[in-house]
């Protein structure tokens, strides 16, 4: 008997040490894991303006989103008081550089007009002070420039951002030059157009609801009354099916209201990480993908199409001045084209406004924007 519990200790030695072995490793493996999170935790978060942190609850309210550059918002003849909901919680930080010039710039309801650009579309005389004449000549747009912050993408861009507006903002990016004029789909203009995406998400998540603008888009007419007052998300469209509402239309993110709330911030921040599975697409083309996703709908948002009755571009342009809100120069390549086609809306728009009060504004047409549909062939 004793020699049998001797035998039998002897066969489950191995199995002991088998099991303390594999014990042994998985305990390695599972402090090696922890670790190496920790590590990437904190990698990622030199980067990525998207990762969590620390909020703290602020109590809901409503202002009036007409507040913008104190001008009521108003749909025909009527006033009209447009609500939105105060982010559900706002992120507790100290007030950096960018927490600043946010609070200087959003009005009373945080809310404010963001436009990004280099040093090709600051130089004078080119698209940043064709974007500001439209302000100036527009109706009810002149008071929208104190809430107005022009990123600029490099240093010679901020600049002179610095010695034509108060709210100017410098977005550095390591290790890239984006004063250069930037070709269409080219490496640097996509990391230009997720970089400015980031941007947008950071603002967000801030708090900040955020009417995005490209700068190649001349303001008319002050949007306020046009947006819908509890939707998420507004977005422009080059072409529009008449369904505000329809995935279906091809999304233009050069124009976007963006309410700040837990819906946007995680729907920007799945956006932004979605540019690993697209390396080689723009954000834009990312998002009409995204669109199309069960996620998408998972989401929750009240997500609008702006008709381009209202916000039109030279894809797909009001048909009458008297409509008109904006006017974007989207189907158009470079940055000469642009300018061209954007100073003769300006002039058609001047003309529009320079008519006698007895007559229709029928005999004013906007020119069609020939630099632009030839730029595609040069």
């Amino acid at each position: 008997m004793r020699k049998q519990i001797i035998l039998s200790k002897q066969v489950m030695m191995p199995y002991n040490h088998i099991v303390r072995d594999v014990f042994l490793v998985l305990l390695t493996m599972t402090a090696i894991g922890i670790a190496l999170s920790g590590i990437l935790h904190k990698a990622t978060a030199t980067f990525n303006p998207f990762l969590p942190a620390i909020t703290a609850p602020v109590s809901a309210s409503t202002q009036p989103l007409g507040e913008l550059g104190k001008i009521p918002a108003k749909t025909g003849n009527s006033s009209k008081e447009i609500k939105v909901t105060a982010p559900a919680s706002v992120t507790v930080q100290p007030l950096d550089e960018l927490g600043k010039i946010l609070a200087k710039t959003a009005n009373a309801n945080r809310t404010l007009i963001v436009t990004a650009l280099n040093w090709a579309w600051a130089e004078p005389s080119t698209m940043i002070d064709l974007f500001l004449k439209s302000f100036l000549i527009g109706e009810g747009t002149e008071e929208l420039l104190q809430n107005l912050l022009i990123v600029a993408l490099d240093a010679k861009a901020y600049n002179r951002c610095l010695e034509i507006h108060p709210h100017c903002y410098s977005l550095k990016t390591r290790g890239v030059d984006f004063s250069g004029e930037k070709t269409y789909m080219s490496d640097d203009y996509l990391k230009m157009m997720w970089t400015r995406l980031a941007f947008l998400g950071d603002v967000l998540r801030r708090g900040y609801n955020i009417i995005f603008s490209d700068t190649d888009i001349v303001w008319l007419r002050n949007p306020i009354g046009r947006l819908q007052a509890d939707a998420d998300i507004q977005i422009t469209c080059d072409n529009y099916n008449g369904d505000p509402f329809s995935v279906k239309n091809e999304a233009n993110t050069g124009y976007m209201y963006i309410h700040s709330n837990e819906l946007t911030i995680s729907f920007y921040r799945h956006w932004y990480l979605s540019r690993r599975m697209f390396p080689e697409m723009k954000e834009q083309d990312v998002f009409n993908i995204l669109k199309f996703s069960a996620g998408f709908r998972r989401k929750g948002m009240k997500f609008v199409f702006l008709d381009t009755k209202y916000f039109g571009g030279f894809c797909e342009r009001s048909n009458d001045l008297k409509d008109a809100y904006t006017m974007h120069a989207n189907c158009c390549r470079g940055l000469k084209a642009k300018l061209v086609d954007l100073r003769y809306t300006l002039e058609d728009w001047s003309h529009y406004k320079n008519l006698p009060l007895n007559e229709t504004g029928t005999s004013i047409r906007w020119r069609l924007p020939n630099a632009c549909r030839n730029s595609w062939f040069l």
